[in-house]
């Protein structure tokens, strides 16, 4: 093997740090946006915010000291009067679950070790009430003998809502029959041992098996449905998350109106004081110092007014193709990013960081932006279908067919050939299970 050096001119592409920095602005949804923001008035002095900019002017100076209060109450769009009392409400108990469930026990019916493994099991429970793990997992873990954590669970089943700290459905459903005081023994048998054929539909085999008639195990079917499969559902206090549109659209005196939901960020600006410093500095370092924070300074407004312009642009775009999307009158029509950014002049890449993470609001609704980017399918009169349109084709004829002969997927393909919509078998599969529409073979009637 000959080994052997050469030069080789080539041309390449890097993007600096700054560019990279105006990227990923771009990207940012509105919630990201104002927490950059803030980040970098607290760590930048050169750039200000002006805090009383939408303050009304009668209220001057007596309203400064809840700056903060104002800016949350004014990026909620709450105008009430009766806000700043709900600021006082209490936050919601970290350890609510654990204080309503152990609250049920008299304290004497534990020890002190015992009112500790009973913490330990209710810390434990998953999500959906049950506790899966093993009596001698357990004790294993806590160093408790298999017995004392045997007892302390069988308490702690018996607590409200029935149903909690049971292995599984079955146990789950039998214990609530127990408490309602059910003594028929073909229900517990169905409960027992035929929850997945229930949840399937499969009566025959369900009938077959237990020798129970066909019209008996529905009338079973329909009393399980009226149980708790969750029993902690309901109970389980958590955080509600918000969705903040970054552009949105309105329809008022016959034209469209789109507004990027950053209004907040013309606060932010150049602080005039330092700059003056600046210019006035005799302290070489001190100008240097001041000179690198501006230059950061002005490159992050210019960053969120390009951010802020693209966006307009594509908002722009969207309202083109989707303006009957936006009023109520169908699907979202066939849209492509390339096909957008080959209109607006730019990358690919650019419109899909531009739209990533963020909501669009319209009369319609609130919805994801990606969601009203989706692939075409030509048909044979020479229209582009979207996925939904397609969708909403595949549902209806699901609908209409016999159920005792329900069309496979290759017949659903054969159908829409006929109406010269060409998909694949796999496309046709893929869509019906985004429909939730289960296969032939459990959608036949027997």
């Amino acid at each position: 093997m000959e080994l052997s050096q050469h030069v080789a001119l080539e041309t390449k592409q890097i993007l600096c740090q700054s560019q990279i920095q105006s990227l990923e602005i771009l990207a940012m949804d509105a919630i990201e946006l104002e927490e950059f923001l803030q980040n970098e008035y607290m760590s930048n002095p050169l750039l200000d915010c002006n805090l009383d900019s939408s303050v009304p002017s009668g209220m001057g100076q007596d309203v400064r000291w809840f700056d903060h209060d104002t800016r949350k109450r004014r990026n909620r769009g709450d105008e009430d009067e009766d806000y700043d009392s709900r600021n006082n409400l209490a936050a919601p108990e970290e350890d609510y679950l654990k204080k309503y469930l152990l609250s049920q026990i008299e304290m004497s019916a534990f020890s002190g070790e015992e009112w500790k493994l009973a913490g330990y099991l209710v810390d434990c429970l998953e999500d959906d009430g049950f506790f899966r793990m093993s009596i001698e997992e357990t004790a294993k873990l806590t160093g408790v003998p298999e017995q004392t954590v045997e007892r302390v669970l069988a308490r702690l089943k018996d607590l409200e809502p029935f149903g909690v700290f049971a292995s599984g459905l079955s146990e789950c459903l039998l214990k609530q029959l127990e408490v309602m005081g059910e003594e028929d023994e073909g229900l517990k048998l169905v409960v027992s041992r035929y929850l997945p054929e229930v949840s399937e539909g499969k009566i025959s085999v369900i009938s077959r098996q237990t020798g129970l008639s066909t019209a008996q195990i529905r009338k079973y079917i329909a009393r399980i449905a009226k149980l708790n499969p969750k029993p902690l559902s309901g109970l389980q206090q958590t955080e509600v998350n918000y969705i903040v549109p970054d552009i949105i659209y309105d329809f008022r005196n016959g034209q469209w109106e789109i507004s990027i939901n950053d209004r907040w960020s013309g606060n932010y600006h150049v602080n005039d004081q330092y700059v003056a410093m600046m210019h006035s500095s005799t302290d070489a370092e001190l100008t240097g110092y001041f000179k690198k924070n501006l230059d950061r300074c002005r490159f992050i407004l210019n960053s969120v007014e390009q951010r802020r312009e693209t966006m307009k642009s594509i908002a722009r775009a969207i309202l083109g193709r989707q303006e009957a999307y936006f009023s109520g009158r169908g699907n979202p029509a066939p849209m492509t990013m390339c096909a957008l950014a080959e209109e607006l002049h730019v990358h690919p890449s650019t419109v899909s960081r531009a739209v990533r993470g963020k909501y669009v609001k319209s009369p319609a609704g609130t919805i994801l932006m990606k969601k009203l980017f989706a692939g075409t399918v030509s048909c044979e009169r020479g229209e582009e279908l979207s996925a939904g349109h397609i969708k909403d084709r595949i549902k209806s004829l699901v609908d209409g067919e016999d159920k005792r002969r329900p069309y496979s997927d290759a017949r659903l393909v054969e159908l829409l050939v006929a109406e010269g919509i060409h998909i694949s078998r796999r496309a046709v599969a893929k869509y019906r299970d985004e429909l939730w529409i289960k296969s032939s073979f459990d959608r036949k009637i027997r």
